[in-house]
This record gives C-alpha cells, sequence and structure tokens, in this order.
C-alpha cells in the first residue's frame, strides 16, 4: 500500500446516534469547535506495533451528523492556522460568538461503542453541545513520519458556514538503552551504554542514536531523590561514557529526554557498593 492511500486512511466517516421520535427541536446556535482531543496525546510507536487514535471534537451549530470532518496529516500546523480554541463562525446578525463557560461539556455524555474507521456523534443534554468522536480507520506506525502531526476540525453548520480549527500532536518512535554498566573506577564510578532507536531506515528493529545528549543520574540509596551529576554524548554507534568523581556508590541510571521525533527514555537503576 502506498503512503498516500495510507495517509487517505486516516480520515474517518460519521454515523449518529438515533434521536428518539418527538423530541423537540433546538434553537440554532452558533457553530463553533470547542475542543479538540487526542487520546493519546503523544503516541509512542515501537519497531512491531501501532497505537489507534480516538479524536474527540467537542461542537455545536453543527448541520446533522455528517457536519463534522477530521483531517489528519503529517507535518505541523501552518503558521497561519487557528490553533486556539474555542473557534466560532457567528451567525450572520448576530455580532458575537456564543458565552463559553470553562470546563467539561455540560452533562453527561453518553456513547455507543467506538467502531474501527467511524466517528460517532454523541448525545448530550445542555447547551447545545455535541461530541463526535472518530476512530480513524488505520493505526500509526514506524511507517508513518515521525515528528509533527496536525488534525484540521472543520465543522459545518445548516446554513453552509464552515468553520475549522488546528490542533497537532508528535509522533514518536521508541528508543532504548542497552549494555549499561557502572562500576567503580578509582575514586568514582565509570558509567557505559548504548543507546538506539528504532532504525529511521526500516532494515533493523533498532539501530544506535548518534550525536544524543543523555544524563546520568545518581542518589545515595533508595529513599533519597534522584540528582544529575554528569552528561554525555552518543558518539556515532551511539555508545557513551563518562567517570564520575567523588561518588564511590549507591545507585545510578540514565535519562534521555527524547527530541521531536524519538521518545523519552529512562534506564533502570544500577547499584554500586562503595
Amino acid at each position: 500500500m502506498t503512503m498516500r492511500a495510507l495517509l487517505a486512511s486516516l480520515a474517518a466517516g460519521v454515523v449518529t446516534l438515533p434521536v428518539p421520535a418527538g423530541a423537540p427541536a433546538e434553537a440554532v446556535e452558533d457553530l463553533t469547535i470547542r475542543s479538540v482531543t487526542l487520546r493519546p496525546a503523544t503516541p509512542v510507536v515501537g519497531p512491531a506495533d501501532s497505537v489507534r487514535m480516538v479524536i474527540e471534537v467537542v461542537a455545536r451549530g453543527v448541520a446533522g451528523p455528517e457536519g463534522v470532518r477530521i483531517k489528519v496529516e503529517p507535518g505541523a500546523p501552518p503558521a497561519s492556522a487557528n490553533t486556539s480554541f474555542p473557534v466560532t463562525a457567528p451567525r450572520p446578525g448576530s455580532g458575537r460568538g456564543p458565552a463559553l463557560a470553562p470546563g467539561p461539556v455540560p452533562g453527561p455524555i453518553v456513547s455507543a461503542r467506538l467502531a474501527p474507521g467511524a466517528g460517532r456523534i454523541v448525545s448530550r443534554p445542555g447547551e447545545g453541545w455535541e461530541t463526535w468522536r472518530f476512530a480513524p480507520e488505520k493505526s500509526l506506525s514506524r511507517w508513518y513520519p515521525a515528528g509533527p502531526w496536525t488534525v484540521s476540525v472543520t465543522a459545518q453548520g445548516a446554513d453552509g458556514a464552515e468553520v475549522t480549527g488546528h490542533t497537532g500532536f508528535l509522533l514518536k518512535r521508541l528508543t532504548r538503552f542497552g549494555g549499561v554498566e557502572a562500576v567503580r573506577e578509582g575514586p568514582g564510578v565509570r558509567v557505559t551504554g548504548v543507546l538506539n532507536r528504532v532504525d529511521p531506515q526500516g532494515a533493523l528493529d533498532y539501530a544506535p542514536f548518534p550525536g544524543q545528549p543523555v544524563e546520568i543520574l545518581h542518589r545515595p540509596g533508595e529513599k533519597a531523590g534522584w540528582t544529575k551529576v554528569a552528561g554525555a554524548t552518543t558518539d556515532s554507534q551511539g555508545r557513551f561514557a563518562r567517570t564520575v568523581g567523588d561518588r564511590t556508590g549507591g545507585e545510578w541510571r540514565i535519562r534521555f529526554q527524547g527530541t521531536n521525533h524519538y521518545a523519552p527514555r529512562l534506564g533502570i537503576v544500577h547499584k554500586v557498593s562503595r
């Protein structure tokens, strides 16, 4: 399957819950997208697994169950994009947007079970807010571009007016440490190891991650807090080494803060006897 086809399959349709017969008609509301929530907020993928996202949109003044659509694509939102919520398209002649109270959507949410590839419009009492939940047909995996992604949400009103908002997320690939050791060396402790990442070329599960800063953490014992005592930078093979003086025992671990493309990692604890 081509990348174009894979990306296209991240868009989802909408299915509506039935409206009870005899339900009173609601007053026309200003067309507003109140919020867009992504779960997980920062998806992380390994060499063989995948992550299915759920995108929840809260809006009102929308024309029918198909009045909200989403587009998910790699790349950061354009500088001119509206990335703050709520976003409103006022009704003609209203001269104002709706009054928005902070906090969650009023009233309980009653939702049908999510189906892969389908959005759901969710019933809600109070203030005209509706919640759409989208489950894109394809899960994210290592074969999609790592880094910034954009979710564009467009809502359409009964008069044909539209309002669009954008939000972003970072798709990250896993990292891991290998061969980490902390051993006594003279008046200090020498810490060595290798930082690996999901192979960006796809030939291997993991490959060395060169040129990355790692932090060396220490604490005297289990009840003490961790302190950064030194740092190191990985070489072309992902290896790092550093001797920390004036500390001959206690517990040691390595931390990698991550990047926009690769997830952070906190190594296991290594104990060194005095």
